[in-house]
Parts: C-alpha cells; sequence; structure tokens
C-alpha cells in the first residue's frame, strides 16, 4: 500500500502545481473588434443614443471596441464606406440615397429617423411663415449640409424662385456667427443641434419653417454600410446594430440620463440645458415601430423619398429598393 500511496501524494502534488501555474498566468479573453462609426458631421446630441451603448458597455458586451468619431460632412463620409477606408458611417439617409444613386456600393442596415427634424430660421422681425418668404433673402450655404443639398428640390416642391434667394457660400463653422450678426438672413438648423445652442446663445425664439411640413420628408438619421464589408462581417454588423439599439432604447426611456452619458464625451462641453434638449428632440424623432427592431426600414418611407427625389432632380436614377436598405442585420 506504502508505493500506492506515495504515488497518490505525488499525483495531487502535481495537480496542485498545475493549479498554482494556472493561477499565475492572464486568463485568455477574446480579442475585440476593433471598429470606428465615423459620423457625418461634430459630435452632437444627436449622436447620444449611440453615447449611450458605449458608456453602458453594450458594445464591449458584443465583442467589439467602438471608437464613436467625428466627419466632415456626408459626401465625405459615404465616399471612404463606398471605397473601403470606412467600415461605418452614421447620418442622414437621404445622403445615401444620392450616393446610392450615382453608383457608390454602400446601404443603409439602419434608419433611426423616417423624418430629418431640420429646419430653417430667422430673427423674429424677419418674416418666415412660409417658403415663399426665403425669396429676397440671404441664406448661408455649406458643403455638405443637407438643406444645401436639397435647396433645389426644395424650392421647387413650394414654387420658389430659387435665383431670387441670394446663397453664401461659407465654412460650416462661420454660419452661426454670421447669423447671429445679421450678416445673413436664414438658416437652416437641425431641431435636434444647432435650435437649442443658438437659442440659448442668443436669448431668443427664433422663427422657425419646419422643412418636413413643406413637403421636404427626408429620411434622416441612420447606419450606414459599405456593401463589401456588410456581405463579409454579416455577424459584426449585426452586433453593432444590436448593440446601438440598446443605447437607442435606453435614451428613449430617459434621455436627461443620456444627456448626461453623452457629456462625458465632449470634447467642447455643451450647456447642459442645450445638450439635454438635443437628445430630448433626437429620441421624439426616433424610428422605432411597433413589433420591429429599432432601425427598422418601411420600403413605403424609401419609396416615397426616392419618388420625392426623382421628381425634384435630386436624384436622375432610381435603382431597386434593394440597393438603397436592407433589415437583414436588424435581430
Amino acid at each position: 500500500m506504502r508505493p500506492q500511496l506515495q504515488r497518490l501524494r505525488t499525483m495531487i502534488a502535481a495537480v496542485g502545481l498545475l493549479l498554482a501555474s494556472a493561477a499565475t498566468q492572464p486568463a485568455f479573453t477574446q480579442t475585440a473588434e476593433k471598429l470606428t462609426v465615423r459620423f457625418t458631421w461634430k459630435l452632437k446630441g444627436e449622436y447620444a443614443p449611440l453615447f449611450v451603448a458605449l458608456d453602458k458597455g453594450y458594445y464591449k458586451s458584443e465583442g467589439l471596441d467602438i471608437d464613436l468619431a467625428e466627419g466632415s460632412g456626408a459626401q465625405t463620409v459615404l465616399k471612404l464606406l463606398a471605397s473601403g477606408n470606412e467600415k461605418f458611417g452614421y447620418g442622414p439617409a437621404v445622403s445615401a440615397a444620392q450616393a446610392v444613386s450615382q453608383g457608390l456600393p454602400v446601404k443603409v442596415v439602419a434608419l433611426y429617423q423616417t423624418k430629418a427634424p431640420m429646419g430653417v430660421i430667422s430673427f423674429p422681425d424677419v418674416p418666415l411663415k412660409s417658403p415663399k418668404d426665403l425669396e429676397g433673402k440671404r441664406l448661408a450655404i455649406s458643403v455638405g449640409e443637407t438643406f444645401g443639398d436639397m435647396l433645389g428640390p426644395f424650392t421647387r416642391i413650394n414654387h420658389v424662385d430659387l435665383a431670387k434667394i441670394q446663397q453664401i457660400q461659407m465654412d460650416a463653422s462661420a454660419r452661426t456667427s454670421q447669423f447671429l450678426t445679421r450678416k445673413i438672413d436664414v438658416m437652416s438648423v437641425y431641431l435636434s443641434n444647432e435650435l437649442p445652442q443658438i437659442e440659448k446663445r442668443a436669448g431668443v425664439t427664433f422663427n422657425l419653417l419646419k422643412v418636413a411640413d413643406f413637403g421636404l420628408n427626408l429620411l434622416g438619421a441612420s447606419m450606414i454600410v459599405g456593401n463589401a464589408y456588410a456581405e463579409q462581417n454579416p455577424q459584426i454588423v449585426k452586433k453593432l446594430l444590436r448593440a446601438t439599439a440598446l443605447g437607442y432604447r435606453d435614451a428613449m426611456a430617459d434621455p436627461k440620463a443620456a444627456a448626461k452619458a453623452m457629456a462625458k464625451y465632449m470634447r467642447v462641453p455643451e450647456d447642459p440645458d442645450v445638450l439635454e434638449r438635443q437628445v430630448e428632440t433626437t429620441v421624439a424623432s426616433t424610428n422605432a415601430p411597433p413589433g420591429k427592431p429599432i432601425g427598422w426600414q418601411e420600403s413605403a418611407d424609401w419609396q416615397a423619398n426616392l419618388t420625392l427625389l426623382k421628381e425634384t432632380g435630386g436624384i436622375s436614377d432610381v435603382k431597386p429598393l434593394s440597393a438603397y436598405y436592407t433589415n437583414e442585420y436588424l435581430q
């Protein structure tokens, strides 16, 4: 029995050494997939749902290491997606529609706004009750700005003489100061971005022309992906959309908490009241159809937008709906 006892002791000692060794070794962890979501513009409250997903670890739980990064205009980001130099873009679906019609291989995989919360503003003493009031006014135009890109269709819909609008080209960063110093009469704004900022700064409630009320019902915030990347990495796309939907869910449930989460990531601090108002406007316009995942897309919405773009000259060629969007990555 003694040899057997000795062998048992030896085995126990060996197991103990193995366990001790394992305890000192780092646990194996799967490397997270590093990805960038490129916004089409600078950081603003409209992006809060994505920062909620980041802040609460929803992306991390899906095995994604996400960088939420600023952009410099929809057209630039869409070209980067088409070339494969960027993987995911977040911006206006209407811009993606125009890009697809022009032949760029990109697709909208989630639509978060069926109506872009966009408008045109003026000071109280500058009449602005209908699109016709734009005639004779000085309007700021910037590269990559959605309303500027759609000014032609908007004026045609509303029988406005585009030649009578003085379009003043300027850098986007200069528009607000030029408007507040009355060097321009009207400027376009996102109700979920610039409007709360400018009204807070000026202490004025401006005249507001909501473009959706006058026929320019444009598809808004969306997640856009290059076709080749989506086809080759379907599971990653699904994971990203799943985590983003959770961020939207939480932001819709508690906009104030979402604004506080967003504030942590602002390089330039935003007034808390302004940020909260931006987030509230964003979640109020979020596309969350009953019984469907957040971001679900309906063919009727797409068809209406494409018809509008075609009829007003925003696009020259309408492709099959499947070229513009897909729901296959939504769960």
